[in-house]
């Protein structure tokens, strides 16, 4: 799972195939944590919208940590953030 500013690519373990991507401005919300199962597993959730804004999906990743998990967030975070600073100034 790669991070940009222009959104999150999901690709296989090796980079070479891309499975998705989801652009920046459509992703809606997301939120990091643990299964609650007893296993240690991390994952992501990503709430997005179609480009019309008809539809939403909801994305779910595990990570291979929480800390992986909470990394992505912070980065996303800081995306958006900067995307709401730009449009004040």
């Amino acid at each position: 799972m790669g991070v940009s500013k222009y959104g999150i690519k999901v690709s296989t373990s090796d980079q070479y195939d891309v499975l998705h991507r989801h652009a920046l401005y459509l992703i809606i919300r997301m939120v990091c944590y643990d299964d609650g199962l007893g296993a240690g597993r991390s994952l992501l959730a990503l709430k997005t919208t179609d480009a019309s804004s008809e539809e939403v999906s909801l994305w779910v990743y595990q990570c291979s940590s929480l800390e992986q998990a909470q990394a992505i967030c912070k980065v996303l975070s800081t995306a958006f953030d900067s995307v709401l600073m730009a449009e004040k100034a």
